[in-house]
């Protein structure tokens, strides 16, 4: 499910999936958050590293393709200036793949997982918006 909130001036963007029965993901704009319900039925946040896929074996594979995002997306608009990878690179997470120019400042676009890139979806000089695929990840 996705959506957005306006908390006073500022505008959030919320997507949340449901990994198993006991296990959300709450994306908020480009941030992970995990939980969990606790003995009584409550939700209660839980970190990622906590969180016990060998336990999950049939599921286990649907979980971290889950987990694993296979798009990097454009966390602002602006003119993509440079791309550091190319098709059937191997990248891993915090890598640079590629640098955005917004209100005259350089912004690293980096990648928060590991992957193949399958398909690069800009150019450079291209102008992208908020939310925009930039990369393709297998």
């Amino acid at each position: 499910m996705q959506t957005r909130i306006k908390i006073g001036e500022k505008i959030y963007n919320i997507e949340i999936s449901e990994i198993t029965e006991n296990l959300l993901k709450v994306r908020i704009d480009d941030k992970d958050y995990f939980f969990t319900k606790n003995e009584f039925g409550g939700i209660i946040p839980v970190e990622k590293e906590s969180i016990d896929f060998g336990v999950l074996t049939k599921e286990s594979e649907v979980i971290w393709e889950t987990l694993a995002e296979k798009e990097i997306k454009s966390p602002i608009a602006g003119t993509i200036s440079a791309i550091y990878v190319k098709e059937g690179d191997k990248i891993r997470p915090n890598q640079k793949v590629a640098t955005l120019i917004s209100m005259k400042m350089e912004n690293e676009i980096i990648s928060e997982t590991s992957g193949v890139v399958k398909e690069i979806k800009v150019k450079e000089n291209q102008f992208v918006k908020s939310n925009d695929v930039l990369i393709v990840l297998e």
